[in-house]
């Protein structure tokens, strides 16, 4: 089993998700360092997939709220899952290790059931 698979199974955010379905996602994800301070979701950008975060810790700077993100959390689901642009900026707080699942493997219903 890999890593990647692991790690999604591990997560309550993907509780109740198919098996097949988590394997698909962790066939097609790749796991990424990223640095303390470093922007990886833009504003008003084109959704192009998510992140797991594995490690570390990122902000979630949104029009009407600020919050923090941790190990087994998802960020990067809502624009996926509403069809739209990114809602929201988000950075690292700390060095973060994560799963980035490019968008053509998350279809709109599997992101729908991610949105908190």
């Amino acid at each position: 089993m890999s890593s990647a698979l692991e790690a999604l199974q591990a997560s309550p955010v993907f509780a109740g998700v198919p098996d097949e379905t988590l394997e698909r996602l962790a066939t097609a994800a790749s796991e990424v360092e990223i640095p303390a301070g470093l922007v990886i979701i833009e504003h008003n950008t084109p959704a192009s997939g998510l992140f797991v975060i594995l490690e570390g810790r990122v902000a979630v700077h949104a029009p009407d709220e600020e919050l923090e993100r941790g190990p087994g959390e998802v960020v990067g689901e809502l624009a996926i899952a509403r069809g739209g642009a990114r809602n929201a900026r988000v950075q690292a707080i700390t060095p973060v290790r994560a799963l980035s699942i490019p968008r053509e493997h998350v279809d709109q219903e599997l992101a729908q059931r991610l949105v908190r």
